[in-house]
C-alpha cells in the first residue's frame, strides 16, 4: 500500500459512498449482509450518519485509502452501557492490517465513552475474524447454532 490509510468519522456527506461500499462488500463475503439496507435512501443514510456523529454512544469510522472507503467500523448503542461492534473491510484490502487498525480505534473510542462493554456476533466458520477478536480481548459469551456472541469490557 503506497498511500497512507486514514481513519475519520463518517459524516452525512459520506452517505452515498458508504452505501455503495456496503453493497459492494456484502457481495464479497457470506459473512456480510446488505439485505436490511436495500431500501435505505441516501437521504435517510445522511440523516442517520448525522445522528451517529452527534451521539456519545454510537460511532462510525471510515478507513480511507487513495480517497475511497476501504473499510469501516460501527458501534451501535444497545443500552446505556453496551454497544454492538461491527467491522467491514473491502476484500481487495484484506490482510493489510486494516481490520486490526479499525478494531484498535473502536476500542480506544469506546474507552473514552460512557460504554462499559462491546459485543459482536460472528459466524463460527469465520476463523479469521474470531482470531482477530480474540487477539483484542473479546471472549465468547454465548454459542448459537451458527454464531458466537463475543464480548469485551472497555
Amino acid at each position: 500500500m503506497s498511500a497512507e490509510l486514514k481513519l475519520r468519522e463518517a459524516i452525512p456527506e459520506d452517505a452515498d459512498e458508504l452505501l455503495a461500499f456496503l453493497k459492494k462488500t456484502s457481495q464479497q463475503s457470506d459473512f456480510i449482509s446488505f439485505a436490511d439496507m436495500q431500501d435505505v435512501t441516501v437521504e435517510n443514510e445522511a440523516i442517520a450518519l448525522d445522528a451517529i456523529y452527534q451521539s456519545v454512544y454510537d460511532e462510525i469510522v471510515l478507513a480511507i485509502f487513495d480517497g475511497q472507503i476501504v473499510g469501516y467500523y460501527r458501534l451501535e448503542k444497545s443500552d446505556e452501557q453496551k454497544a454492538e461492534f461491527g467491522v467491514v473491510v473491502d476484500k481487495d484490502y484484506w490482510n493489510n492490517g486494516i481490520a486490526s487498525f479499525l478494531l484498535e480505534d473502536a476500542i480506544d473510542w469506546a474507552m473514552d465513552s460512557p460504554l462499559k462493554k462491546l459485543f459482536l456476533e460472528v459466524y463460527k466458520n469465520n476463523s479469521v475474524a474470531i482470531h482477530i477478536y480474540q487477539k483484542y480481548g473479546f471472549t465468547t459469551e454465548v454459542e448459537k447454532e451458527k454464531t458466537f456472541v463475543m464480548e469485551k469490557m472497555v
